[in-house]
């Protein structure tokens, strides 16, 4: 994996789960125009996560993208909790943590595969 594809990878993340706080948001709101904005905003930021990914794709294995997607799990509560200031759980953490450690070996196993 070389440097632009793992910035690929965290603006594709970044995107994806932005565009689903833009969702939250969106659902939050009472008046139809901020409705709609919030609405045309998480598309607009999904398409570009889709974007992102597909460039991704073009240098690196699904196998290596797929621990990324699996961070929006994490992004996305956490934002949530800071922008909307939704209780998290510790069940939540829990699950977090188990998360980014199937992440980090997914993605040492991966390292090595691509290395060897």
């Amino acid at each position: 994996m070389i440097a632009l594809d793992l910035v690929l990878c965290i603006a594709a993340v970044a995107t994806s789960s932005a565009s689903q706080l833009c969702i939250k948001a969106a659902a939050c709101r009472y008046h139809r125009r901020s409705l709609f904005l919030g609405i045309g905003a998480a598309c607009i930021l999904q398409l570009c996560s889709i974007v992102l990914v597909v460039l991704a794709l073009r240098t690196m294995q699904l196998s290596q993208l797929i621990p990324f997607a699996a961070a929006a799990y994490v992004i996305v509560p956490i934002g949530g909790s800071l922008v909307f200031r939704e209780r998290l759980r510790p069940s939540f953490w829990m699950g977090a943590a188990l998360i980014i450690g199937g992440i980090l070996i997914s993605g040492s196993f991966s390292f090595l595969h691509a290395r060897g």
